[in-house]
């Protein structure tokens, strides 16, 4: 059974960790409101899902390709958001 639950497990924690962010990236770009994000805070983050993606890529581990790489794109919205708007 545990063989089985493990993919279960990676599939559903990377489409939560891929998704969670989604509605901060929308918000943003609709509002152009920025001021309540730190973009340190949110520039480290980026950098840490590129380095899971990295990671997912050399351990060819596809829950985490698949989060990191949502997470990275979400995450680059919202970084350029918080640029572009200050």
């Amino acid at each position: 059974m545990q063989a089985t639950l493990t993919p279960v497990i990676g599939y559903a924690a990377a489409v939560l960790g891929a998704i969670s962010w989604a509605p901060q990236a929308i918000r943003v770009w609709r509002t152009g409101d920025t001021r309540d994000l730190s973009l340190l805070a949110n520039a480290m983050f980026t950098v840490n899902v590129m380095l899971w993606l990295g990671y997912g890529l050399l351990t060819m581990d596809w829950p985490l390709i698949l989060a990191n790489t949502v997470g990275t794109l979400v995450m680059i919205a919202i970084v350029t958001a918080k640029l572009k708007y200050g």
